[in-house]
This record gives C-alpha cells, structure tokens and sequence, in this order.
C-alpha cells in the first residue's frame, strides 16, 4: 500500500511540474562561470571602481555575459558612469590607464595612450574615447575568445577552434528535427557561426524546426509522436505517460510546433545546458524570411493604405522619383494640418480627401476598400499637447476606424522624430518618445503592429538626422522616406514569414 501511495505521489508531483512548466526529473544545471567573462568582470570591477566584486554583482554580471542578455560594452559603460565610478574623480591618464586594462588586458602603449589622453584634453567625451576601444578589433577578439558579445562594430580577426560541442548541438538538432544530416564542411561552417557567437543555439533548433523538411515530418504525424521527437532532441529520452497527456491537452490535441519550440527552448535546463558547453543560448531569434517574395510581399500592399498628415503627404513625391518599389500598389492618403482633433470634429480644410469630398479617415477607408491601413500621425496633436492626451485621442481615432471597418488590420506606424536644431518648443522629441512609447504598449495589449521608424530615422542619435529632413525640422526628403519605406517592408516581410509558419505549424 505504501509503494502504491509513493508511486502515485510522484505521478502527482510530476504532473505538477509540468503543469508549471518546470523540467520534469533532468536536474536543474548550475551554469559554470564562463572564464572569459569572469575575468572581464573582474578587470571591469578593479579598474573602474578599484576593488573586487562582490559575490552577487560578479554572478549578476558573469551571467548576462554568457547568456547573452548583456554585451561587455553595455556593461563596462553601465559601471564606468555609475555614481560609485564617478565618485572616484579619477582623473584623465587614469581613466585611459583603466581603458585599456579593461578592454584590452594591458598596459597602455605610449603612442595609443598619448593620442587619448590628448583627445580628453582637447573636450572629446569621456563615453567617445571609450566606444573607440569598444569598436576596436582587440576588443572584439578579446570577447570572441571569452565567448561573450563585445558590442563591437568590428568583426573579430582571431581564430577560433571549433569545438565538439558546437558540432554535437548541430548534429543532435538534424538528427532529430531533419531527414538528411548536412555534410561535414555544412555542420562545420555553421559550427564556426556558432562559436563566433553570429548564430545561437536558439536560432539554430528555430532554423530546424521550423524548416519545410520538419514540417513535412509534422503534418504526416501525430501530436504525440512529434511531442516525442522533441524530448528526444531536448532531454535525450522519450516523455513519460504524465508528461506526453499533459503536452498535448496543452496543444487541444493538435501538431503546434510554436508550443513546443517554447516550452523547450525557454526552460533554463536548456540554456543552462548550452553554457555549460561553451555555448550562446540566446534569447531572441530572426524568423527566416527566404520563403517571402518581393512580389508576394508587394503584393500586400494592393488594398493597403497610408494615411496621415504632411509627414506622410511627401510619399507621393517620393513614389514619383523612385518608384513604389516593395510597397506595390499602396495608397496615400494624408493632408497638411491633418490631426486626430480635425477629424473628429471635420473641420473643413483640414480633412483626408476621397474623390473631391472631404471625410473622416474610418468613413474614406471603407469607401475605398482599404483592408489594411498605416497611421502615421500625432505631430500636430503634440504641439502644446501632453502625450498622454494625444495618445487617449489616438486611441479613439483607433477604435472609430476599427468599428467602421470591421476586419482591417492596423498598423501604427511611430510618430517621427524632429531634427534637434528645429526652434519649435512646442513640439519636443522627448513628446514624441513618450507618446511612442504609450502606443507601442497600446497595441502591444490590443493585438496591433506597432512599426518602429523612429530607431533608423534617428541613426544612434535622439532626433531625426538632418540628412533624412528636408526642411530641417520633421519633413522628410527622398532619403528619409527611403528609411521608412524599408522599415515598413522588412515589417511586413518578417510578418508574413512568421504568420506563415504560425498557421501551417499549428495545424490549421
């Protein structure tokens, strides 16, 4: 009786773990500290802040490191201009002395430290001179051997062995995800990817998984058999009864490949495990767009529409010197002075336009049969307004087109940025940002594509690149538009590839 109670109380409890998603029976693996990046820390701490570590700021640091959640320039710049660093007051020979221990694990050569403390006397920032070291090839090899992203712009010119683990991955993913294992020189190359840390072991299970060759797999299966496959790639071994059931109640006892990938690649077994070998797990992956074609992405746009104010009132004259390109057969529909408030209340002069007569956007779209619509607005709403207001208005403007237009899909596209010089206290980059960001959580909570434009339109800047203007405040010239046209197309491209896989995987 006893046995009886203690084996069905293991059932329980392993139904419960799964039930909360944690690794059933494989022990959890303590990552090791990845020595290259423990000793980077460790420099950091002594240079920047002259002592050692503590316990949990070195596990905290070393850990991002070889997860990949940091790079060592985000890192060394988030201690480097810390409160307890500034405090120090070191001064400038110091500060390149702590550079170059740092990064580079050296001594500073006489020529290399003249010519920077010479650019700190001369007013070059202190941040300046240190994104010349971060961009520098040495760093960059330095973080390659050490197995962590640098931050870099640079690519590394060292050489790399690589290693068996790095092959096994490849191999243990084609083996259970493929029908044909690729050849030597194929897993090496991809090996050597991996090692110089240009792919991950998400993106490589993600590039398996979710290839035509493992679909075809799939849909001649059963929910249970490809449940299987999975334990066998990810934890060497088939699932238990409790664990099978569970997994596939979890997909209503249908293939649902996006499930599976999660659960798997999300659960810290498995990233502790690729750490552990000297692996990047990764945390994010690049859905494979090869499957989309210009003309079926230029095809998207065939009853899609932009509309908006004079910002996008320009695209006309754009698509007249360079052509449509990928945006296809996409409408425009914009005017001067065009607001959220001017619709709302149609006030003549300062209303969207459809064959001569002025009306309000959600009436034009139906008219013209519009299924798929691009709001790029907010400008002249922010002028003396509060974000939180304009984005309350927004959201009205939203909710209206969405009534009248049931089934359109929406796209909002980021207010653009001002260039800096612009003298219009009025409207202010900051505004924009915030009134962006309340947007970006707006659809990220209703289930709406937001479409970043501002990122490029500001080139590592915090305003709108004068050479993107071509009225030195928030118009665009042809290069501008060139910016958001392909920040709109690459959108819509990862889209249709990640819907594509979406719908054929979960066996719809």
């Amino acid at each position: 009786m006893r046995k009886c109670l203690i084996r069905f109380g293991a059932v329980v409890l392993a139904l419960i773990n799964i039930l909360i998603q944690l690794p059933v029976l494989e022990e959890n693996v303590v990552a090791a500290a990845n020595p290259g990046a423990g000793e980077f820390v460790i420099r950091l701490y002594n240079h920047a802040l002259g002592r050692s570590p503590d316990d949990e700021g070195f596990a905290d640091w070393v850990t991002r490191l070889q997860y990949g959640q940091a790079n060592g320039a985000q890192i060394a710049s988030g201690i480097l201009f810390s409160e307890e660093c500034l405090n120090r007051n070191m001064d400038d020979a110091s500060y390149v002395n702590a550079l170059y221990h740092i990064f580079f694990n050296r001594d500073a050569d006489p020529t290399g430290f003249d010519v920077w403390a010479n650019a700190l006397a001369q007013g070059t920032s202190r941040q300046e001179v240190m994104m010349n070291f971060v961009n520098s090839v040495e760093w960059a090899n330095i973080c390659a051997l050490g197995g962590f992203y640098s931050g870099s712009s640079s690519d590394p010119d060292v050489d790399i062995p690589v290693s068996a683990e790095s092959r096994a991955f490849i191999v243990n993913m084609y083996r259970n995800f493929a029908s044909s294992m690729p050849s030597s020189s194929e897993i090496d190359a991809l090996a050597t990817d991996l090692v110089y840390l240009r792919t991950t072991c998400r993106q490589i299970a993600s590039d398996v998984i979710f290839s035509d060759d493992f679909i075809e797999v799939a849909r001649s299966s059963s929910p249970g058999k490809v449940t299987e496959i999975f334990f066998r790639a990810f934890r060497g071994r088939d699932p238990l009864p409790v664990e099978l059931n569970t997994m596939v109640t979890a997909m209503n006892g249908k293939i649902n490949l996006d499930y599976l990938y999660d659960y798997f690649v999300n659960r810290s077994i498995f990233a502790d495990s690729c750490v552990n070998r000297g692996l990047m797990p990764g945390t994010e992956v690049t859905v494979n767009t090869a499957g989309i074609s210009d003309d079926a992405l230029s095809a998207y746009f065939a009853d899609a529409a932009f509309i908006g104010n004079s910002v996008t009132a320009g695209f006309p004259m754009y698509f007249s010197a360079v052509g449509r390109g990928l945006l296809g057969d996409v409408q425009v529909y914009a005017r001067t002075s065009y607001s959220f408030l001017t619709d709302q209340m149609s006030r003549a002069g300062y209303m969207l336009q459809y064959d001569d007569a002025e009306v309000q956007a959600a009436q034009l779209l139906s008219l013209a049969n519009v299924r798929k619509v691009f709001i790029c607005m907010g400008t002249n709403d922010l002028v003396g307004t509060d974000a939180s207001v304009v984005r309350d208005r927004y959201v009205s403007y939203i909710e209206g087109i969405i009534a009248a237009n049931p089934g359109i899909r929406v796209f909002i596209v980021s207010t653009p940025p001002r260039v800096a010089s612009a003298q219009t206290p009025g409207l202010t980059n900051e505004g924009i940002d915030e009134l962006n960001t309340l947007m970006s959580e707006y659809c990220y909570e209703n289930d709406l594509d937001f479409i970043d434009i501002n990122t490029s339109l500001k080139n590592g800047s915090d305003s709108l690149d004068p050479s993107y203007s071509s009225d030195g405040y928030v118009h665009m010239n042809n290069t501008g538009y060139r910016v958001w046209a392909n920040c709109v197309t690459s959108y819509v491209r990862t889209m249709l590839a990640s819907e594509r896989h979406i719908y054929r995987y979960r066996g719809n």
